[in-house]
């Protein structure tokens, strides 16, 4: 069977992709974030140092694309911590100055690898992956870990940059802290929220209206847990402008004062398209050919 897969046939199927649910985080419209290099070894070389920057460039970049986060520039964090509190802090330890003097709510700690493959041509190529593994700055607790390293019917080459493979972590932190917005006016089959091209937003994507659960008492120790969010409508989004967005309703419900975040993109058909060996072969083929 001469199965070919063809950029244009990948496309088609974007319709079609399901899209994995989000982890939303709604505690908070905007986070004051702070990024730090996971490498440990002091006598690292010049050239590791300047990649180590690059990365943290990168990283740095993906971060504010979300536009859910106030970043903290690094000089402020190595005047607050010292190589010993940093590895106490990534140990587990709560470090009181990280929020006492700057006001911190996460730290991310940054790290990379670089894979490299060759083809059956003997043509060597890179990939480039970021990962990054954001910690809450009161309980020194892990909050969630991105990754560049994500299935996406859009990026077919692998990333042969740090800012390559800054792009797709972006998309990861869109979907773990996905733009919070509301809905502010409805004008028939018209519904209008706060979010537009300065939240990313942009014509045909999807957002989720969601709606807090009911408070949830600890039977034993009487706390009062995070009410759980639930997904009640989506909106389809029409025209965008730099602060607001017309959407359409897609299913469910949309209200005034309803709470909206951005539905996550990463593709579930692309991942079991790759389980397929076949495919997945030709996948890898297409991958070669688009190099030259």
């Amino acid at each position: 069977m001469n199965l070919k897969l063809s950029p244009l046939f990948l496309l088609l199927l974007l319709p079609l992709a399901a899209a994995a649910p989000a982890t939303a985080q709604t505690e908070k419209p905007q986070y004051k974030l702070g990024l730090i290099s996971g490498e440990k070894n002091k006598n690292r070389s010049e050239k590791e140092k300047a990649i180590d920057a690059d990365v943290l460039n990168a990283a740095t970049d993906a971060f504010l694309a979300a536009h859910r986060f106030k970043m903290i520039e690094r000089n402020q964090l190595g005047a607050v911590f010292t190589e010993k509190s940093l590895q106490d802090f990534i140990g587990g330890k709560v470090n009181n100055k990280l929020t006492d003097v700057l006001d911190l709510d996460l730290i991310g700690v940054v790290g990379h690898n670089v894979e490299t493959n060759k083809s059956a041509k003997g043509e060597v190529s890179i990939t480039w992956i970021i990962d990054v593994r954001l910690m809450d700055v009161k309980t020194a607790s892990l909050v969630a870990t991105v990754t560049s390293e994500r299935a996406s019917l859009q990026s077919m080459l692998p990333p042969a940059t740090p800012r390559e493979a800054g792009v797709l972590l972006a998309d990861s932190i869109r979907e773990a802290f996905p733009p919070l917005g509301y809905v502010v006016q409805i004008n028939g089959k018209d519904i209008v929220v706060d979010l537009g091209t300065e939240a990313g937003l942009k014509k045909g994507d999807t957002l989720e209206v969601v709606q807090e659960g009911e408070q949830i008492i600890h039977p034993v120790t009487g706390q009062v847990l995070a009410a759980p969010t639930k997904v009640v409508g989506e909106l389809k989004v029409v025209t965008a402008s730099p602060q607001v967005a017309t959407c359409k309703l897609k299913s469910g419900k949309g209200e005034i004062k309803s709470l909206v975040r951005l539905k996550g993109t990463e593709s579930l058909i692309y991942k079991l398209l790759k389980k397929v060996p076949v495919i997945n072969k030709k996948i890898k083929s297409e991958k070669e050919d688009l190099k030259h």
